[in-house]
Order: structure tokens, then sequence, then C-alpha cells
């Protein structure tokens, strides 16, 4: 063993530094990995005439960089200093600091060594020298706003091992500022949201002694993704198993034992299997069942109701449509109801016909089913009608409890069979569930409870008095529904006892309930969810009590060293005397007594923008990329009452574009840190339009950005797959031939030659929802008026931009834009889109 003295000189005596001081990269993190040896044999050609190489072996070296078990020490560079007493060639050696710029920047990492080494910058590998020989490598290198790190893996050599970095941007960053430091400590990214390890779903057995979680990876750097599922026993609070097969699917707990069903399909057809985790024995139910969409288990478990899933023959070159809702490509695919004995495994058809059949529940002593029809109506909104049936499956008796209902609901048992609690919108039984002031007319989105009584087929309203929205309900015992919903910004949990029709809050421990789900008598549950800064996790719930316990935080390590900024509550009444509420980030480096410029972000659809901590808008990146961000709900969302809600109904243009203009310039006046100079808005669909809009009544924005925003709400209302029928309730008994004043005069493209300052239109080239021909003419109009706009398409994506590598350069145009804009910071933008003659 021989001492080794590592000698950090500067060996960039061949480099001509010119333009901005280089950093010096003083100081690195240095843990010794272990030793390595070449393999017998290296120097002997192998099939393919190569030989292994000392670059092959630093390659085989697989690094979790994210991992904590090496031991760190501090090292600095620049002088003689001895790193480690004793120690020999041959070890791998990892170093690691990080590099911090105050903007988008390009420049090059300078690395002289006499080692091999791999190069790596936020985990992704950018250089290999593949020899143990002096040189010095320029490596370029383009940085996001933040911090990033930068790791070197090498193997020692027989000489002394020596090494020097420093980073260099490049001339166009001269004023940008660079820090080295070994603090992890750093911002939020798109690769936090994007990459990583997190929950989809969580499920709980119907005694409440197991959990079953599903989790999902996103690899970081190319976006592939695997799933798996996790059960774990709550009583002992440890995994018992793991599931890994891939082609699970459609896995559920049983209603009344501790077991669980999944199905495995292959060339159009699924098994089906019941597993018993206590004994450790799966059972084969049913196999070859082809088609299979769904299923649902009777509570006594002898029977299955499963869905069969047909697909009409598909027409030629030419296709006749039969009306608005045959534009869409599955409208033809319809789904029937089948009952499988379990004990036989015979299957019998219970519907056919020209209508998709939908169960809705199973009867708790499973005599009976119910189920619903619904067919197209275009002559009375909103163009649809539900038929409710209630099927005695020995007998085959069919009751219709309800016929043609133009406003639908969903629907289960009460525990005793005799009521159904019903899920839908104010008007589901006409007036019963509308509260709203005057001739307004109630949003259909703000979804309400029922109670429909079997016997008389009456109903009764138990959410009238009630202003969140109903999101969920699962009705556990007589006296008590345990109901998730919308409440302003939150998503919460509330306890109805149906027959004195009072509320009780459940507290939980995220802002932004995202599943819930139930043992059989309702006294425990497994709930996922997020909060402002904190990634989606699962608790474990104590009911009637609600004392909760985390059960899982699979991001908890990857989000350990991220800061964020603080973010508070800010409300406005506006002009009308109502209040709007609202929130604002800060950037986690926030100082006092300095300008920021902002960003106004608000809600698309109806519903409002929740406090959850992802989301393709992910507030916390704005922020940490040094923007104050103010997230506002104006008129028209649910979840704040009947009232509220119905300001969205022929609202288009009307008081949520008010509300916007009044609230920022309410806030620039409360806030002197915003920079009033440099303000900017975002949205996207409704929320696009809206955007689109805001710059034709204000000056207020110096820039924007629409995400497949709609220009002109009459071609929306044609194209778009679900134009017409949005607006059946958006837009309620109006149309463009009758209300001109809103499909014409509040229309965007309409409104053009009033347009102010600058934007951006981004849409995917295959959105459905609304069509590319929004942004298309909303463009051509806003260039032969010479107005400041730009527009990118995203190839092959619809409403939301799903693909992987798309994600990240859409975020980017994002960012680039508003550093454009709001910061006069345009590198990054002519990175992405240099200006060209065509």
């Amino acid at each position: 063993m021989k001492r080794l003295s590592t000698f950090f000189t500067f060996l960039f005596v061949a480099l001509t530094v010119l333009g901005q001081t280089p950093l010096e990269i003083q100081q690195w993190k240095l843990a010794t990995a272990k030793q390595v040896h070449m393999p017998l044999f290296a120097s002997q050609p192998d099939v393919d005439g190569n030989t292994f190489e000392l670059a092959d072996l630093l390659a085989q070296e697989v690094i979790d960089f994210a991992a904590n078990d090496y031991e760190w020490i501090t090292t600095a560079i620049g002088i003689d200093s001895l790193v480690l007493e004793e120690t020999k060639a041959d070890q791998l050696l990892l170093l690691k600091g990080f590099l911090t710029v105050d903007r988008w920047t390009k420049g090059k990492l300078v690395l002289s060594s006499n080692a091999a080494y791999e190069l790596y910058v936020d985990n992704k590998l950018i250089k290999t020298q593949k020899e143990a020989k002096l040189s010095t490598k320029e490596v370029p290198v383009s940085l996001q706003i933040g911090k990033h790190a930068v790791h070197l893996k090498l193997i020692s050599p027989e000489e002394p091992l020596k090494l020097a970095a420093q980073f260099k941007a490049d001339d166009d960053f001269e004023a940008s500022v660079t820090e080295w430091s070994l603090e992890p400590t750093r911002f939020l990214t798109i690769h936090d949201v994007l990459d990583g390890k997190s929950v989809k779903s969580a499920q709980i057995s119907a005694s409440g002694k197991y959990a079953l979680l599903k989790y999902g990876e996103v690899i970081a750097g190319n976006g592939k993704s695997k799933q798996w599922y996790e059960l774990v026993d709550l009583e002992q609070q440890r995994t018992v198993q793991v599931f890994r097969e891939p082609k699970l699917g459609q896995v559920k707990w049983l209603p009344t034992t501790d077991r669980l069903s999944y199905t495995a399909s292959f060339d159009g057809k699924s098994d089906l299997f019941v597993y018993d985790p206590t004994l450790g024995i799966e059972q084969t139910i049913a196999t070859a069942i082809e088609d299979l969409a769904g299923y649902s288990w009777a509570e006594q478990e002898n029977f299955i109701i499963y869905s069969r899933k047909k697909d009409a023959e598909k027409p030629g070159d030419l296709k006749r449509i039969y009306g608005n809702d045959d534009r869409l490509p599955y409208f033809r695919t319809r789904y029937y109801l089948y009952q499988l004995d379990v004990e036989t495994g015979s299957r019998m058809p219970l519907t056919a016909g020209v209508w998709s059949a939908s169960l809705h529940d199973i009867h708790p002593d499973g005599s009976r089913i119910l189920f619903s029809t619904s067919r197209r109506d275009y002559r009375e909104v909103p163009f649809s009608k539900q038929n409710l049936y209630e099927l005695n499956l020995e007998t085959m008796a069919l009751d219709t409890l309800w016929k043609d209902k133009l406003y639908g609901g969903s629907c289960q048992y009460s525990p005793n069979g005799k009521m159904l609690l019903v899920q839908g919108g104010p008007e589901c039984f006409d007036e019963l569930g509308v509260n709203v002031e005057g001739d307004k007319i109630p949003n259909s989105y703000d979804s309400q409870l029922y109670l429909f009584n079997l016997d008389n087929k009456k109903a009764t309203s138990l959410t009238y008095d009630f202003d969140p929205a109903i999101a969920d309900a699962f009705w556990a015992a007589d006296d008590q529904i345990l109901v998730s919903v919308t409440e302003r910004d939150y998503k919460k949990l509330y306890e109805l006892n149906p027959n004195k029709k009072n509320f009780r809050e459940i507290k939980l421990d995220v802002d932004v309930l995202r599943s819930i789900d139930y043992s059989a008598d309702g006294s425990v549950a497994v709930y996922t969810g997020s909060s402002i800064t904190s990634p989606q996790q699962v608790y474990t719930l104590q009911l009637p009590k609600g004392k909760g316990q985390l059960l899982a935080a699979p991001a908890k390590e990857q989000f350990e060293t991220i800061a964020f900024g603080k973010t508070t509550d800010w409300n406005f009444t506006n002009s009308k005397g109502t209040t709007i509420y609202g929130r604002v980030y800060y950037p986690p480096n926030y100082e006092e007594g300095k300008q920021y410029p902002l960003i106004v972000n608000f809600y698309g659809g109806t519903s409002p923008t929740d406090r959850s901590f992802d989301g393709r808008y992910p507030k916390n990146i704005w922020a940490a990329n040094g923007y104050v961000v103010y997230v506002m709900q104006p008129s028209g969302a649910t979840g704040f009452g009947q009232d509220f809600s119905a300001l969205h109904v022929n609202g288009w243009g009307e008081d949520a574009i008010d509300d916007i203009i009044e609230g920022t310039e309410k806030f620039l006046e409360a806030h002197d840190e915003v920079d009033a100079e440099n303000v900017g808005c975002i949205g996207a669909s409704y929320g696009g339009f809206t955007t689109m809009l805001l710059q034709t009544r204000t000056k207020l924005f110096k820039t924007a950005i629409s995400h497949a925003g709609i220009s002109s709400i009459s071609s929306y209302w044609g194209e778009g797959y679900w134009g017409y029928s949005y607006n059946a309730g958006a837009a309620k008994n109006s149309y463009p031939w009758s209300r001109k004043d809103i499909f014409v005069e509040n229309s965007p493209l309409y409104n053009a030659d009033q347009f102010n300052n600058s934007i951006l239109l981004l849409h995917g080239t295959s959105d459905t929802n609304v069509p590319v021909g929004e942004s298309l003419q909303y463009y051509a109009a806003l260039k032969l008026l010479g107005k400041d706009v730009e527009m990118v398409l995203v190839a092959g994506e619809d409403h939301w931009i799903l693909d992987y590598k798309k994600r990240l350069e859409w975020h980017n145009t994002i960012m680039s834009w508003f550093d454009l804009k709001l910061k006069d910071q345009a590198q990054q933008w002519n990175d992405l889109y240099p200006d060209r003659e065509l």
C-alpha cells in the first residue's frame, strides 16, 4: 500500500482565457467507493477484436449518486494537500460539488486530470476521459437557472492524482452569476416533478388489515417508466409482498374478505385470479374473457358483474356522421354487462342492443343491480338523456327508476338497500338542488348529493346549503356517508349524517386529497394526496376520529435537499362585494427590498386551481426561477357555492376577466416587491381563452402565454370534440346564432385589433378538445395586425402534453418566453428558436 499525495495544481497553462473570468472550482466532496481491478486476460481481443480498456472498467461501475452509503470528506484543490493518508492505485474515487447559475447559462466545464474519469452533470454522463493520461478537456454545458450537481467518477492512477477544474460562461452570459459550493440544498426543477418514484394509488382490504399500494417510477433523463404493487400489513407496518408482473391489471380487493383479484391479459382475452395473502394461494376464477373492460364483485363474493367492450365495424374511406358525437372515433364503441358465477364459471349476458350499459352498484344482498343507459337528444340541453334501471338477477325483471332524465347522476345503494345516494349536478332533480339567486343559471359541473327513495321514487337534496362541490362519496353506515369535496382550492373529506343532513370535516394531513379507499365498515381508510410543497404521499386514517398516520412517502429522499419559498394566501373583495381567493408563491431566495417579475395564473374549465404539488403548471418551479406567482380563483369556479360557480354559465369573457384585471391591479398596489412593469399571465384551455382575451382588454400584462386557448367560441363550439356539449353547461341555451354578444363580441379573434403587448401561443397539433385551429387563426390575425405574437406547436400531442421529452421542451419554452419578456434574458429563447428568414 502506498501513500498517495494528491497535488491539485492548476493545469490550464495551455488554455487561453478570454471573456468572462472563469470560476475556479477549488473544493470537492470526495469518497472512496471501492478497489477495482482490470479483469483477467484484459489484453486479449474479444470476438469482435476489442480489448478491455480502463474506460470499460470505469463504465462497469454503476454508481447511485443519490445513495447515502458513502463517507464524504471535504478536500481543496489548487494546493498541495493530502487527501487520504493511505490509498493505492486503481481505487474508484467519487468527487462531487454543486454549480449554481442565476439564469439559463451556456458555458464550458474545463477539466485537467491524469486519471480516467466520467463527468456527470445532474446525474447525466456528459464526458469520458478513457485513458490515465494528463490532458485538458473543455466540455460544453447548457444549464437551467438553479443549482446543478457535478460528479466525477474516476480511477486513481499509478502516479499521484492531478486534477484541476473551472467553469467558464460563454461571452453572451457575462452578466450571469455563477457559484460553486458543497452545499446540496437546491430549488425545485421540472425533473423533480417528472422523474423519480411516486405513488399511483392506494387500496385497503375489507377488514382494514392490508393496503395495496401501486408505485410508479420515471427514470431520470429518458422518461421510461416502470410500475409495481406492494402489499402492506398495516398492523405490522411492513411490506409482505411485491408484485412486479407488468401485465397485472384491474387489481382490487374483494368486498368482504381480505383477498385480491386481478387480471392478466393476452391477445384481447383476460384471465381473472384471486389471491389470498394470508395463505399465499392463487385461484383461477375465469379464463379467456374477451374484451374485458371492468368488473365488480357482489358483496357475497359469489358472482361478478363485468363489462365487455364491443367495437363497431370500422367505416370505409367515407363515413356518414350520425349526430355530433359520431365525430368522435370511439363513439360507436359499446359496453355490455355480463354476470359471472364464481363457483361454476358460467357467464350470462345481461344487456345488449344499441346503447351501452353502465353499472352503478350491486345490491347489498346480491339480488339486484343498478345500471343506466344514455342516448343523445339534440333537441334539449344538455343533449343527453339517462335511463336508470334496477335489474332482478334471479328473475331478470327490470324496473325503470327514471327515464329520459336530462341531468343524470351516478348512484349507489344505501347499506340497507332501501335508498340510493345520487351524485349529480344542481339540476339532477329539476330545481330540487338549485340554490342560486335571481335569474342565474346553475353550473352543471358543481356536483351535488341527493337521496332517492326506492319505494316512492322521490328525491331529497343533501347538499343544498353546502358550498363545496362533491368529488366522491362512500355510504359506510346508515348514519355515515364519507364525502370527498372540492372546497375553494382545497380538496377535503367530510362525514355526512344523511338523517340530520349535517357535515363534519375530517382533518387530513394534505391540502389536496387525490384518492381515498375505505374498509368495508368505513372504520379505516387509506388516502393519497399532496400539498403546496409536498408531493404525493399515502396515509392511513382511523374513522370517525380522523386520526391519520403516514404510510408511504416515496419521494422523501428526493426532496430532502430542496428548498421552497414561502406561500401566503392573498384574497381581495371585488367591485361586486365578492371575496376572490388567491395565494402567492415567493422565490426560495427571496430578498426584502428587491423587485421581482410577476406571473398570474387562473383556472381552466371551471375547476379551481388547487394547492396540489405538481400538475402541468408547477408554480413552485416558476417561483424557483425567480418569479413571484399569484394564483387566483376568479368568478365561476366550483367549490365556492352555487352562486359563485353560476357566474361561469354564459360568462365567457365577463366576470372572470374583470376579476383577473381588478385582482392584478390590487395585487400590484399591495405588493411593492413586484415589478409592475414586468407582469405576465398564463392559462390553458378555457384559461387559454381567458389569456387571449385579457390581452385585448388591458395593458397590465407585458406578456401572456396561452396553451390550447379558444380564440373563437363559435368555431370551438362546432369543431371541438366536446365543444358544443361543454357549452351546454358553460353557455346554456346560448348559440352562435342567438348570442352574438357571447360568441362573437367576447371571442379574442374578433377583438384582435385591440390586442396589447405580446403573447405566446402553445398548442398540441393533435388536440381534439380544443382544435389547433383556435391558435392558428389567432396567430394569423395578430400577425396580419403586426402584433407581437409567437406560436409553438407540439407535434402529435393532444390537450395535455404527456410525452416526456416534449413535456421538458414545452416547459423550457414557457420559462424561456417569460425570461425573454419579463427579465430581458433572450438567450434561451434564441437558442431554442433562433430567428430564420423563411
